[in-house]
């Protein structure tokens, strides 16, 4: 009987695009670790990472609870997120899937997933625009009907995740083992000193060849460390939404004919924009805005002329 496998269902899990390109392809392992560590919310992260090129698609969920839920149900062996279960399209295509529970919509380029996004049902139509126009597609096409395709036998995508700390650590217990074994048959035989010592001889240069092995790694850890900050700035870049989405999503809420959006700034998630209209009225906008799920501390005031206003808010990290 074949290893079972254990799928996570898509509502359980969070998608993000990792571009690379700028980091050396020996590191590119180490900074995707990092990146996914400062990413993720959960105590204990499940991954599943397939690599286009200089992209990595990433997959997170809740190790602990995919843990507990696997041992109650006896599944323990391989694990999958339930988008790569699914079968892929054979062109460029926006489609709705039908998941285990909700809904997922997928944009495909070029033989590759370009974004997704979940739903418990059908997308709001609020949301919808926004979610198009974030990735360049016409904001006014129409929800298509959703698609109920049958789990895969295997996945679409394998998994090629790989942490470089994990063979140090190997390593690193293989000369344990090597030690303790060596030890144990060196006392139980009773052997004289000299063989004692050439044991300890060859021994020596084990650990010497090991370490000589483990030397790259530790230099890839070290400049991974060092170049946190950087990453983190990076990170930072996509942690909000595209400012075409915040446009779409400030445009929705003026009166039409009467406002107009007359000035516009946006920094690493702080948002102020200028609004020229008859007599703004503050209360409204801080309430409209303070309510919708992208923005918080809204705030407004008078600008230099009487029929403008400022409006300035921070904007929240999105999926």
């Amino acid at each position: 009987m074949g290893p079972k496998q254990w799928i996570i269902a898509r509502s359980l899990c969070l998608y993000r695009i990792f571009v690379l390109g700028d980091i050396p392809s020996g590191e590119r392992k180490s900074a995707l670790n990092l990146r996914i560590r400062q990413w993720s919310p959960f105590p204990e992260t499940g991954r599943y990472v397939v690599w286009n090129g200089e992209s990595a698609h990433v997959w997170i969920w809740d190790e602990v609870e995919q843990r507990e839920a696997a041992r109650k149900s006896g599944a323990t062996s391989r694990v999958f997120p339930e988008t790569v279960m699914r079968g892929a399209p054979d062109r460029d295509t926006l489609r709705i899937l039908s998941c285990t529970e909700g809904i997922e919509a997928q944009i495909w380029r070029q033989g590759r997933l370009a974004a997704s996004r979940w739903w418990a049902e059908g997308p709001p139509h609020e949301e919808w625009p926004r979610f198009l126009a974030a990735h360049d597609l016409n904001p006014n096409t129409d929800i298509p009907e959703p698609e109920d395709t049958p789990l895969l036998d295997r996945p679409w995508g394998q998994s090629a995740d790989g942490n470089p700390l994990l063979n140090l650590g190997i390593q690193r217990l293989c000369v344990f083992a090597v030690m303790a074994v060596l030890t144990f048959v060196l006392i139980w035989q009773g052997i004289s000193v000299w063989r004692w010592q050439q044991a300890q001889g060859a021994l020596a240069d084990r650990i010497a060849a090991l370490t000589e092995e483990a030397e790259p790694l530790l230099e890839a850890r070290t400049r991974a460390t060092r170049d946190r900050k950087v990453a983190e700035r990076l990170l930072s870049l996509v942690s909000h939404p595209a400012q075409l989405e915040l446009m779409a999503a400030v445009a929705e809420k003026l009166p039409r004919r009467k406002v107009f959006l007359a000035e516009w700034h946006y920094n690493q998630g702080n948002l102020s924009f200028t609004l020229e209209g008859k007599n703004p009225d503050p209360r409204y906008y801080v309430g409209t805005y303070q309510k919708m799920p992208h923005f918080k501390e809204v705030t407004a005031e008078r600008g230099r002329e009487q029929s403008q206003l400022v409006v300035r808010m921070k904007v929240k990290e999105g999926l």
